[in-house]
Order: C-alpha cells, then sequence, then structure tokens
C-alpha cells in the first residue's frame, strides 16, 4: 500500500471516524443529547434538503439513477431472501432479527462515506440507494417488527417528495432558484454531521445482550451485505462510482432505526443492540479494506 492509497483512505474515513468519536465522547462525559429532536430535524428538515441541493449540483442521467435504484432493489430483496433463510435455520423470532439483517446503516454512515469517497455524484447515487431503504424501513422493517403495516407515516415522509422533486427537476434540466439552492444547501449540510455525532451518542447508550449470538449474526450482516453488494454489481454490469456506491452501501452495519423498532415492540432490543454495536465496531475495520478494493 502506498502512502498515496494511505492518505486517501484517511481522507474518506477520518472524518467518520472522529465525527462518531465525538458523539461516543459527548455520551461518555453525561452531556444531555436529545436524540429524538436531532433525528426529527435530520429526517424532516435536513434530509429532504440535502437531497434536493445535491441533485442540483450533479448531472446524472435517467439510466445511471435507474441502474443504482435497481441494483438496490436487487440488494435489499437478496437481503431479506438471505436472512429468511438463516433465521429460520437458527430458528430464532423472525420479527426480532429480520429487520436487522435487512436494512443497512446507509444514512449516518453510507452517505458520508460515498461523499468523501467519490463527491457530489457518489452521494447522490448514494442517496438513491438509501431511499429505498428509508422506505423500506418504515414499511416492511415496522410491519415486520410491529406485525402491522402502515403506509400513513410513508405518506407523511418529506423525504419520498424530495426525491420525487429532485428527481423530476434532474431529469428536465431544471435548476432550482438560487435563493431556495442556497437555503436547501445551508440546511441539508446538517445531515452528515448530525447523523454521525448521534450514532456515536447511540453506540455508548445502547444496552446490549446476548452477546455471542448478537456478534455472530452483526458479523454476517457485514458479509452478507459485501458478497450481495459485489454480486449484484457485477449481474447489473455496474462501473465506476455506480458500482462502488452499491458495494459500499450493502457493506454498511446493522442500521440503529433497527434496535429503535425493537425497542418500540418488544423485539428483543438488547440482542438487536448488540448487533449493532459489534457490525458497528467491525466496520471500522472493513471498512477501510472495502475501500480499497473498490477505489
Amino acid at each position: 500500500m502506498t502512502m498515496e492509497t494511505i492518505i486517501q483512505l484517511a481522507n474518506i474515513v477520518v472524518p467518520v471516524f472522529i465525527c462518531v468519536g465525538l458523539g461516543v465522547l459527548w455520551a461518555r462525559v453525561g452531556t444531555p443529547f436529545d436524540s429524538k429532536l436531532i433525528t426529527s430535524l435530520v429526517y424532516n428538515i435536513g434530509a429532504p434538503c440535502l437531497i434536493l441541493a445535491t441533485f442540483q449540483k450533479v448531472t446524472l442521467s435517467a439510466a445511471a439513477m435507474l441502474e443504482v435504484a435497481l441494483a438496490s432493489l436487487a440488494c435489499y430483496a437478496a437481503f431479506t431472501v438471505i436472512a429468511f433463510v438463516l433465521i429460520k435455520i437458527m430458528q430464532l423470532d423472525l420479527p426480532s432479527y429480520l429487520p436487522s439483517l435487512i436494512f443497512p446503516l446507509t444514512g449516518s454512515m453510507g452517505l458520508p462515506v460515498s461523499y468523501y469517497a467519490f463527491g457530489e455524484e457518489g452521494l447522490a447515487l448514494a442517496i438513491v440507494y438509501f431511499t429505498f431503504g428509508a422506505i423500506g424501513t418504515f414499511t416492511l422493517g415496522a410491519a415486520i417488527a410491529a406485525g402491522t403495516i402502515s403506509f400513513k407515516k410513508l405518506a407523511k415522509a418529506p423525504v419520498i417528495y424530495a426525491v420525487a422533486i429532485a428527481v423530476t427537476l434532474q431529469l428536465y434540466g431544471t435548476p432550482l432558484p438560487e435563493w431556495i439552492f442556497n437555503t436547501t444547501n445551508l440546511l441539508g449540510g446538517m445531515v452528515i454531521p448530525a447523523q454521525l455525532v448521534a450514532l456515536g451518542v447511540s453506540l455508548l447508550e445502547l444496552k446490549t445482550g446476548g452477546i455471542a449470538r448478537s456478534s455472530f449474526l452483526g458479523l454476517f450482516r457485514l458479509a452478507m451485505g459485501v458478497g450481495v453488494g459485489f454480486l449484484i454489481a457485477d449481474a447489473f454490469g455496474l462501473e465506476g462510482a455506480a458500482r462502488a456506491i452499491v458495494i459500499i452501501q450493502s457493506a454498511m452495519p446493522v442500521a440503529v432505526s433497527s434496535y429503535l423498532f425493537a425497542q418500540q415492540y418488544k423485539r428483543k432490543p438488547e440482542e438487536v443492540a448488540g448487533m449493532v454495536v459489534v457490525s458497528t465496531a467491525a466496520s471500522f475495520v472493513t471498512l477501510p479494506l472495502l475501500l480499497l478494493a473498490v477505489l
């Protein structure tokens, strides 16, 4: 590994690790942190603005967006089938573990890594993958954990409408008025740092349990993500940033939202928390290696 490669990797992963570390430090010293408020600001204001601003900064063809969208759907379908089979083989509770294995941390960690690795183009492509994950998390993921599905919450999600507007403007080559772009760009800037700091706080506050099984399932989530990511990217003939983004997003650790659902619906929250912690900690080692493979 050359010094140039080491510097390139450091430029990508070090900012992410520092922001997460600040969150851990924040929680360690006992400073109050309103996770619900931060999450609400990010998903209701920051994320929609980030989507609108990002798609104004880059030009992506309809074909590029479509191939990443289809590849993303294929990845989630593969995760669902593989996770379902594994849980059945291990004779585990499906509602407790299935959402955690299907949906990776494409927002808090996937977006910043994609941005630092591939700039605005990488962030835009990563948002495509993230959007399907967000939709799936709050419909299929929530339905599996709760035992019932609600499209009412999805219909109220600003992210969905932001994507529709951003893609429409992108396809027709229509720019936002400068004052709107400046506003959305400013507000969207909160998303990545806020999510990373919140992730760090969450990691320290999670109460873990069943560590042996949690560790296995958390590491399995990472391994499955890497394997599926490479297979789907090759199957769709993806190249360049599109290929790398599909692989990177697929290989993210267990999403914190899975723990929130598990806690809300009493679906073994301690073990799901263990999956989040173990997979996130392991990703600090696997992520640089993965970036070496895709850059």
